[in-house]
């Protein structure tokens, strides 16, 4: 082989060269066959293969793939460790101050959460994610006052962001602001297609400002955004009941019921509108449906309602002639 390379004018590759790129192919194998068990969600393999071909040479998208894989194998040390590392080698980089800010929180480390946001805002002091997060932060530290402000002006920046926008609106219901605590959802209501969260707060915020007729409207449109929420229903059961409507608060449960047979607060609302159409027999009936499903329904429970369910374990009992 010498001799060829020789004759035809080639040089024969050196120890290192032929070393160099074995580890390159090792390396390229090691890289795409972690990125396939990822891919298959096979996390264990993925970072035995990522920290193998971070053994060859540095690759930040490598490094990224690993630090996700550690977290997900529960390895939360090492996968924190991993983003500081890259944190430090790319310092102008926004998202890994805000990744380890989202850990921090994870970890209950609120102090060293706002450090990272504080970090991330000294390299884009407008970013939405970076406010947000910092305003989290100082809510878990009780600084509502500087979360609110925070909050502002992530929305300011992002004027579709949920989270944002419902963090904001519970701190200022905490402080008994309501009216201020609805208006925030204004601006993201008006968005073209506001998510069942937000419409669902809106509604919860509406029964409390006792605007029930309002309230109603924002409930429907969380159940035509999702029919699966089943405090919707119970929402809207009730505000029809406010409003002195308890056949369409009858029908609301119907119509829940009929796809959720297995909806224990469901019965237990339902057995509550026929008391108050004085169908006892059929609240009593509810109630007892509901105690099947779980037991701890019974929680809340006042008045005569809590006697209906005296009087139908009376019953059944009467029902049972073996007394058990």
């Amino acid at each position: 082989m010498g001799f060829l390379k020789a004759l035809f004018g080639g040089q024969e590759e050196t120890p290192e060269e032929k070393k160099q790129k074995e580890n390159e192919r090792k390396f390229d194998t090691l890289k795409y066959d972690g990125i396939r068990a990822r891919r298959l969600g096979e996390y264990g393999h993925a970072v035995r293969c990522f920290q193998e071909a971070l053994n060859i040479r540095h690759d930040d998208e490598i490094m990224e793939y690993l630090a996700e894989g550690l977290l997900i194998c529960r390895q939360s040390n090492e996968g924190y460790a991993t983003y500081e590392q890259l944190a430090t080698l790319h310092p102008a980089e926004i998202k890994y101050p805000i990744a380890l800010a989202r850990l921090d929180e994870i970890r209950m480390n609120y102090q060293l959460m706002e450090k990272h946001c504080e970090q991330a805002l000294a390299i884009d002091e407008k970013n939405a994610t970076a406010l947000y997060l910092s305003a989290r932060a100082k809510y878990r530290q009780k600084d509502d006052l500087s979360a609110i402000i925070l909050l502002t002006k992530a929305i300011t920046q992002n004027k579709i962001y949920t989270e944002a926008y419902l963090l904001r609106c519970e701190l200022l219901e905490q402080m008994g602001c309501i009216k201020e605590a609805e208006e925030t959802l204004d601006d993201i209501l008006n968005s073209e297609q506001p998510s069942e969260e937000i419409l669902m707060k809106k509604a919860q915020l509406c029964m409390k400002n006792k605007k029930f007729e309002e309230a109603i409207i924002y409930y429907n449109k969380v159940k035509e955004t999702n029919p699966m929420i089943k405090s919707a229903y119970i929402g809207l059961s009730t505000a029809y009941s406010i409003t002195h409507q308890l056949d369409k608060a009858l029908s609301t449960m119907n119509d829940v019921l009929d796809f959720m047979s297995d909806f224990a607060e469901g019965f237990k609302e339902r057995g509550r509108i026929k008391l108050l159409l004085n169908d006892k027999e059929g609240a009593a009936d509810d109630l007892k449906q509901a105690l099947s499903i779980n037991p701890k329904v019974i929680d809340g429970l006042e008045g005569k309602f809590t006697n209906i369910e005296q009087e139908m374990n009376e019953q059944y009992k009467n029902r049972n002639p073996y007394g058990f």
